[in-house]
């Protein structure tokens, strides 16, 4: 074969293929490119990036490089160091290498998208690399990402916690809602607490958290008290998703004492029936939805619980203040001769934060998303059977939870980077 063919697929400007042999590597075969430069190539400081003149060969190196149809292939060349004026003896830049590892640029890109969509075992053996070389070039570059991304004119953030582990230990995640690519997230931390958050307005940046006017939370103290401490004039918005799941462990406390009370046929109906009970009316179907009319009918008690349930979430239909209290008024007044006790309990809860509820009149937000960011971080901790490192954990959730998950393959070339 034409090794100017070769010189010209491989794309590295001022290197040309002198050289093309076939090994066996065991369970595999690979194929072994020799490359030397040409006159356009220029050595520059690995240090500071100036050209210089002043070279030196310094070793042979090899370097694995993308897979060529079914073989491995590797990239060999001279190393040199160069003179700079400024840094004086350096080992010197190569575009197209990965900066700490054996393996080319491309390589270390692809199997960043690649993590996107697969497991770091299973890039490992689609690439014939090992499992923590795959991890460490994902992490890096998840950390690079990070650190690059946009923040400038985000005006909403919300927050979140979500449970890991055994015993309380808890993760914060933070969203903006108004983002430059729309709704993401993009910050992790450890704890709840209202000092757990301190490194968050510390990375954020005191001018952004100036411009913060609205935050999605639920009723947790300590990220109540955080946020007014550092946005003096912000308007607190609580999360709709938390607040109905509040209204239904009053449901289902509501359940367990009838379940005491009941007689033989009620008791038989109660019975392995929560989440029939839990789930919206609407989207119980079949056999579930007559056990849901039956159970209806033989207890009032239960019927007005569910009938209470149903109809609250009509609140964050209104569009005006004025008619979100009417309702409010309305759906409180109708507990006064029931021995709703866990209803009780729950519209004094919400009667204490009335504000922050139908704050979502005036300020439209994405409820839906942060709670849709939990259900995805739970996911990929599930799938992925725990994380050994709990920075790769949060960075993976980052990426899963924002654009920077989505998959483009093949969006890397040398000729960006040479």
């Amino acid at each position: 074969m034409d090794l100017n063919y070769l010189t010209k697929w491989l794309g590295i400007q001022g290197m040309n293929v002198v050289k093309a042999q076939w090994q066996r590597k065991e369970p595999r075969t690979a194929v072994i490119l020799t490359l030397e430069r040409d006159s356009r190539w220029e050595y520059r400081c690995g240090g500071c990036g100036r050209k210089t003149e002043k070279v030196y060969a310094y070793r042979e190196r090899t370097i694995q490089h993308l897979t060529l149809w079914q073989h491995l292939s590797y990239l060999e060349f001279m190393e040199y160091r160069v003179d700079c004026l400024r840094c004086g003896l350096k080992v010197e830049q190569l575009p197209f290498v990965e900066r700490s590892a054996h393996v080319s640029l491309m390589l270390a890109s692809q199997v960043y998208e690649l993590c996107k969509v697969m497991t770091v075992k299973a890039v490992a053996l689609l690439e014939g690399l090992h499992r923590e070389t795959v991890k460490t070039l994902d992490k890096r570059r998840l950390k690079t990402t990070q650190q690059q991304r946009p923040l400038d004119g985000i005006t909403q953030l919300g927050v979140d916690e979500i449970a890991i582990g055994k015993g309380q230990k808890y993760l914060h995640m933070i969203s903006a809602l108004d983002g430059p690519r729309g709704s993401e997230l993009i910050y992790i931390g450890e704890g709840r607490k209202e000092k757990d958050l301190e490194k968050f307005w510390k990375w954020f940046g005191k001018e952004r958290t100036q411009k913060i006017q609205v935050a999605v939370m639920d009723m947790w103290k300590g990220f109540i008290n955080s946020f007014k401490a550092h946005c003096p004039s912000i308007v607190l918005i609580y999360d709709k998703f938390h607040i109905i799941r509040h209204l239904l462990e009053a449901l289902n406390k509501v359940r367990k004492q009838q379940l005491k009370q009941a007689d033989k046929k009620l008791k038989g109906l109660l019975i392995a029936k929560k989440f029939i009970l839990l789930s919206r009316q609407a989207h119980v179907r079949g056999k579930a939805r007559e056990s849901l009319t039956q159970l209806l009918s033989l207890s009032k008690t239960i019927f007005k619980a569910h009938l209470l349930k149903e109809s609250f979430s009509h609140l964050w239909s209104y569009k005006s203040k004025t008619w979100a209290v009417k309702f409010w008024k309305v759906w409180k007044d109708s507990l006064k001769w029931s021995r709703l006790k866990p209803y009780q309990r729950f519209a004094r809860m919400i009667d204490k934060h009335i504000e922050g509820i139908l704050a979502c009149c005036d300020h439209k937000v994405p409820l839906g998303f942060i709670e849709a960011t939990n259900l995805k971080a739970r996911n990929i901790i599930r799938r992925a059977y725990g994380y050994r490192d709990k920075e790769y954990m949060k960075l993976k959730i980052i990426q899963t939870c924002s654009h920077l998950g989505v998959f483009q393959p093949w969006s890397f070339s040398f000729n960006n980077t040479s």
